[in-house]
């Protein structure tokens, strides 16, 4: 099964979605990112893909999202 691993990463003051070979999205918040990030996720699964999100806390660093 393919994987697909999408990050919510900040670009100075804006969100974006971020992953191999893709920069998506322009938004004001982690949060409105996030459920953007969800969107694709649930779109790729219903793909049969396999999907991890990650997203950056407030010190830059990515976890991965449960």
């Amino acid at each position: 099964m393919d994987s697909l691993h999408y990050g919510v990463v900040r670009f100075e003051d804006r969100w974006k979605v971020v992953g191999k070979g893709l920069r998506w999205g322009d938004f004001a918040s982690q949060t409105e990112a996030l459920a953007a990030a969800q969107r694709l996720a649930d779109q790729a699964r219903g793909l049969d893909l396999d999907v991890t999100l990650h997203a950056h806390d407030a010190d830059g660093v990515l976890h991965q999202q449960g």
